[in-house]
């Protein structure tokens, strides 16, 4: 993890590659969902969530389709299972861990700095660390996972990563913080 030279109101880290699955399944398959359920131990997550369990985030991208990262080293073979099960059922589990790189983003003005850039009114979301978006943040699409108020894991395509960090730079700068109320 990379620190981010910044003049900055929050930290800025480059995390680089997360590993991750995406995986596409239809709600009414049974074998589908129950792979799920069985390899991983998570329930499938509902709109703008999250659910972790051992080192494993399942995150909600659409009625069909879900977001699987990895924070853990040991858990590849298990991910490894899981793929070949999933694939073998009406669904499919592909990496797309080399696709995007991730950045943290800390402090306790973290939440205001996304403000500047997104489309959403954070404020009217409970943010909890279970929490998970995808929107886009300037004219680029971008996931948000929300670990806390205070740090939050931002993804953006491979391709991008220099416009963000560009943008990190500009719309980070100590001066520009904005004070919301809570």
């Amino acid at each position: 993890m990379d620190k981010i030279k910044l003049d900055s109101f929050v930290d800025v880290y480059l995390i680089g590659s997360l590993s991750s699955l995406n995986i596409r399944l239809d709600h009414t398959d049974k074998k589908s969902v129950s792979v799920v359920k069985k390899n991983i131990g998570i329930e499938l997550p509902s709109a703008q969530k999250a659910l972790e369990r051992n080192g494993l985030t399942l995150c909600f991208v659409s009625d069909d389709e879900y977001l699987l990262l990895n924070e853990k080293k040991q858990n590849e073979s298990l991910l490894n299972k899981f793929k070949k099960q999933m694939n073998l059922t009406t669904g499919v589990a592909e990496n797309t861990s080399d696709l995007r790189v991730w950045f943290l983003i800390k402090g306790d003005q973290a939440l205001n700095a996304l403000k500047k850039g997104v489309p959403i009114n954070l404020e009217k979301l409970q943010i909890s660390e279970t929490n998970f978006l995808r929107t886009k943040l300037g004219e680029i699409q971008i996931n948000i996972l929300f670990k806390s108020y205070n740090e939050i894991l931002v993804s953006v395509l491979r391709s991008h990563k220099e416009y963000m960090i560009d943008w990190f730079e500009v719309c980070t700068k100590r001066g520009t913080e904005i004070n919301f109320d809570f």
